[in-house]
């Protein structure tokens, strides 16, 4: 009933994150009469606000880190751009299947190299070419420093580390920038957001309304190509970002992220609880 911490956690800390953990533990063998499922995870323990811990508590299922006599499913939780490739320690190694197992390099140049084979088309132009507005932004993900520069741009001024990709224009009919925050789950997509923006922070992370979606807002062949360019990131559960531009309607998934926090803040507590629940129950209808 217990969970390995980082060390460098204060003494403190890791203590009551440990009795908090077997406290809940604890109930949970009370109310099911019996040990709680488990999902491992490695290498890293997901905290509280992570979308996965609450998955897992909406189920009263047990997530832990350390060695189980068997587990519902094991998760590569790792939140780097650039992923470990080691093997799964064999302590470990007696979950069902692991999930995102594959999954080692989530950087904007590898989205790119799979998006074009999942959608047909890409968002990276060559800045040295290109006449009008272009975005640049940080390779690395979960950055959200995007922002507009004018092409063509001189061959000194190229920088490293970064990405040069098409301007999207992601308004919606009242010329709001949004964007879909979509679950992805084994193949499933049972929760999507449409997070709306101001024109200033339009490539962050801040947003001035979030509406949960009753229904999906895409096409058969876009949740087909989602499916494709999951596989091609070696992804089982993530969450995407996607951009829909007004002129051409083809979708841009701009992010990939398979360590999520959520739901979103700005929606409301009896949504948030709607999102989880919907995800808890796709979760438990795969096992």
């Amino acid at each position: 009933m217990w969970a390995n911490y980082p060390l460098t956690l204060p003494l403190f800390e890791r203590a009551w994150k440990q009795c908090r953990h077997g406290l809940w533990w604890l109930a949970q063998c009370i109310r099911q009469r019996r040990r709680p499922p488990v999902v491992l995870v490695w290498p890293d323990m997901p905290s509280r606000r992570t979308t996965l811990h609450k998955i897992t508590r909406e189920l009263g299922w047990e997530l832990t880190n350390r060695r189980r006599p068997s587990a519902v499913i094991g998760i590569k939780f790792e939140d780097t751009t650039h992923k470990n490739i080691a093997a799964i320690p064999a302590a470990l190694y007696n979950a069902a299947t692991w999930w995102n197992i594959h999954c080692n390099d989530i950087s904007k140049v590898t989205l790119e190299i799979q998006h074009r084979a999942a959608f047909g088309y890409g968002m990276r132009v060559d800045p040295i070419t290109h006449r009008g507005p272009l975005v640049i932004k940080s390779d690395a993900n979960a950055k959200h420093d995007g922002k507009l520069i004018q092409g063509p741009i001189k061959l000194n001024d190229i920088k490293k580390n970064v990405v040069y990709q098409r301007e999207i224009d992601n308004r919606d009919e009242n010329g709001n920038y949004f964007d879909f925050r979509v679950v992805f789950i084994c193949g499933a997509i049972p929760v999507v957001y449409k997070k709306v923006k101001e024109t200033d922070t339009r490539f962050t992370n801040q947003t001035s309304q979030v509406e949960l979606l009753k229904k999906s807002p895409f096409t058969v062949e876009e949740e087909a190509c989602m499916r494709r360019l999951a596989k091609g990131m070696s992804v089982d559960y993530a969450e995407f970002d996607a951009l829909r531009d007004r002129n051409s309607n083809q979708l841009y998934v701009v992010d990939v992220n398979p360590t999520p926090w959520g739901p979103p803040d700005q929606l409301a507590p009896a949504l948030q609880e709607k999102a989880i629940a919907g995800m808890a129950t796709c979760f438990q209808s795969i096992f």
